[in-house]
């Protein structure tokens, strides 16, 4: 069975899960080809080191094949060619317009279905409903196979949702990270309520992301890893260490990640006279994000729906990188947001508390803290429960049960 794995940046730094997943499909006997709509991340995935040089970029305005690609498929298959342009671009099945985006994606598709042929693909998979799953699904009505997606997040679902209604009627299989997805998508689209969604969480692999144990730090080091935008909460989580800080207690805070509130957050520190306690790392490669794990104490993701216009009240689905800590053995705080609960469900895999609460999430610090015996009871459940649940070759297999029925004409 021959997949295609398509994204909008593959490899990513924010995005490791995907070459995660990809490998593991591997060692099940797939092959997989991955390909990106834009250029590829210099990214070093010990999962598959040479990925980047593997990858196939699909949008090349200057290669005259990317245009020679439509009269191709104009001539040789133009009825494929013309329902593909009347179904998703002219046509308006559910009244959301942007007909110039749609014609954006439609450039793309001919030159992507005709590397796909090329690759003798049975099937093509993208990850995230909205740019790549669309292109995904029209190169997959050109070159005449089937398609599926992932559902991740919040903005996917309800802002950059174009097409979104046509790709789950129109997919041979619909995927979600999350239960919590499941359930939004069917309440926003209710026309694709007879839609199968199976759920397949984004995976960790136990052996990269292998149990670590070491004495304490002192003083003890939280970690949170992410793009530092609003909705990671880092501004929360700032606030929250001030107040810890004010009841005297030691420890450290170090945020791996950049993006474009990290002057903010600099501010922030520094307002707070923070400067000696939390410290803002910029991004990390991958390896150097599980020394960092390694290295820490505890693991505190501070979600939250975002409040910048720019994100649109955008929300993580489940933060893979709290899976990772997990794995590794890191206690975890997060919150209740989106599909968080599905991961940490509070005493018992980790500790939740309420988005947007400094003062409820530094008492949850400050308790595991105080607690040794709890941080290692939280911190043992929750890396056997990431490996049960969340485990990489676990939902590797769920993907290929998927896959197989696909490609057999048993969707």
């Amino acid at each position: 069975m021959r997949i295609a794995y398509l994204s909008r940046v593959l490899p990513c730094l924010s995005e490791t899960f995907v070459v995660r997943e990809i490998a593991a499909l591997r060692r099940l006997g797939l092959t997989v080809k991955p390909f990106s709509i834009h250029a590829p991340e210099a990214v070093c995935n010990p999962e598959i080191p040479g990925l980047p040089e593997e990858v196939e970029m699909l949008v090349q305005p200057r290669n005259p094949f990317f245009w020679l690609a439509h009269l191709i498929f104009a001539l040789a298959w133009p009825q494929r060619y013309c329902r593909c342009l009347y179904d998703y671009v002219l046509r308006d099945r559910f009244h959301q317009g942007k007909f110039r985006l749609r014609w954006q994606y439609f450039t793309v598709a001919p030159f992507a279905a005709w590397r796909l042929r090329a690759a003798r693909i049975d099937h093509v998979h993208a990850h995230f409903s909205n740019a790549s799953a669309t292109v995904a699904m029209m190169a997959a009505r050109l070159a005449g196979i089937t398609f599926s997606f992932t559902v991740h997040s919040y903005y996917e679902v309800f802002v950059d949702n174009l097409l979104l209604p046509v790709k789950l009627l129109d997919a041979a299989a619909v995927v979600s990270i999350s239960q919590f997805y499941i359930d939004q998508v069917k309440r926003l689209f209710p026309q694709t309520a007879g839609v199968k969604m199976d759920l397949v969480r984004c995976g960790v692999d136990g052996e990269v992301f292998a149990l670590h144990s070491h004495p304490r730090n002192t003083p003890p080091v939280f970690i949170s890893v992410g793009r530092l935008v609003d909705y990671k909460g880092f501004a929360t989580l700032i606030e929250a260490c001030a107040l810890l800080r004010d009841q005297g207690l030691a420890f450290k805070l170090k945020i791996i990640g950049d993006g474009p509130d990290r002057e903010g957050l600099q501010q922030q520190i520094e307002s707070l006279h923070l400067g000696d306690r939390v410290q803002l790392l910029g991004a990390l490669q991958p390896e150097e994000v599980r020394n960092a794990y390694r290295q820490a104490d505890l693991m505190v993701m501070a979600c939250c729906p975002s409040k910048d216009p720019r994100w649109l009240n955008d929300q993580d689905g489940i933060p893979v990188v709290l899976m990772e800590a997990m794995a590794t053995g890191l206690p975890a705080i997060s919150t209740r947001t989106a599909g968080i609960p599905e991961l940490i469900r509070d005493q018992d895999t980790g500790l939740l508390v309420n988005a947007d609460d400094p003062s409820g999430l530094a008492a949850a610090m400050a308790r595991l803290l105080a607690d040794e015996g709890l941080a290692q009871r939280l911190a043992q459940t929750g890396r056997a429960y990431v490996l049960q649940e969340f485990g990489a070759m676990v939902n590797a297999l769920r993907l290929q049960k998927i896959f197989t029925r696909v490609v057999e004409g048993k969707a």
